[in-house]
């Protein structure tokens, strides 16, 4: 593996997959609107939701692989907007797995623990999808476009993701930590259940799938179940901030665009069988988290 292109790099997961592979390989990133913090042997701009876009940035590249992070990931905005969901989500994808294809790259492609309806929690890879929300079913479309355009493919379905923020999107842990720090009251979800993934974890799992052979899909989630009340206190009490302001609440509460599913945590056992991968449980990643901020001050 020479060469490894990186759409959504830009992201928050995006800038934790450039920082893993960036030692190993000469690596090129593929932003929309903010410009990648971590640099690589190339930085391009482009646009999923126009069709042509990406194929006409990177058309001197070559890849050995292709990690396709980039997508349109609220799903608020994907209920509010879903024709740009889909030329994201679905056509966008799409392109990306032809030009793979085209460069007889290995493609990974990032889904997501939202294409499961919630009723049943603990999803394995053989259970069947049925996402209730307008992001859950353009993830799911994207799977099957990768499946029918690049021959070489793996979909990886991604649970809610906590660490360093290196660039200038964080994660919903930053977001929350700053919500506490200003002083505002934050309602989580008591009857959420995700099973949050540690982004270091995460970065080296997709490090070693773009190295591998075969085709497949993989859950990759955390070894806790948690609920995003209990998530976030475990958040506030490693950094040491109040959690007064975090308050229970019950979904049917809230006024949301797309109503979440309730229990969308994923079984892991087949990725750390097949990667020889250790998934660390979130205390050890969010101290791994304290460490790696720490360092980089």
């Amino acid at each position: 593996m020479r060469t490894v292109l990186i759409t959504g790099a830009s992201g928050f997961v995006g800038e934790n997959l450039a920082r893993r592979f960036r030692s190993h390989a000469s690596v090129y990133l593929a932003y929309r609107t903010c410009r990648p913090q971590t640099e690589g042997a190339g930085i391009v701009q482009v646009d999923l939701s126009r069709s042509g876009s990406f194929s006409r940035a990177v058309a001197c590249l070559e890849a050995d692989a292709v990690v396709h992070a980039a997508a349109l990931s609220s799903p608020d905005a994907c209920e509010a907007d879903p024709e740009l969901a889909r030329a994201v989500n679905v056509d966008g994808t799409g392109e990306v797995a032809r030009w793979a294809a085209s460069r007889g790259a290995r493609l990974i492609y990032f889904s997501s623990d939202q294409v499961f309806d919630g009723k049943k929690g603990l999803y394995a890879e053989q259970d069947a999808p049925g996402p209730v929300s307008v992001y859950g079913r353009t993830k799911l479309e994207g799977e099957e476009r990768v499946m029918r355009e690049c021959p070489d493919w793996v979909v990886l379905r991604l649970a809610l993701s906590y660490g360093p923020t290196w660039g200038r999107r964080g994660d919903w842990g930053w977001k929350l930590r700053r919500g506490i720090e200003e002083g505002r009251t934050l309602p989580l979800f008591t009857d959420q259940v995700r099973t949050p993934v540690y982004a270091g974890d995460a970065a080296e799992a997709v490090f070693r799938l773009a190295g591998g052979t075969g085709t497949g899909v993989y859950h990759l989630g955390g070894t806790e179940r948690l609920s995003r009340y209990a998530f976030g206190q475990k958040i506030a009490r490693a950094f040491g901030l109040p959690s007064d302001r975090l308050v229970p609440a019950r979904m049917q509460d809230v006024r949301l665009a797309a109503s979440p599913a309730r229990d969308v945590s994923l079984v892991s056992e087949r990725i750390c069988r097949d990667l020889d991968l250790t998934i660390c449980d979130v205390d050890t990643g969010l101290r791994r988290q304290k460490e790696e901020e720490t360092g980089c001050r």
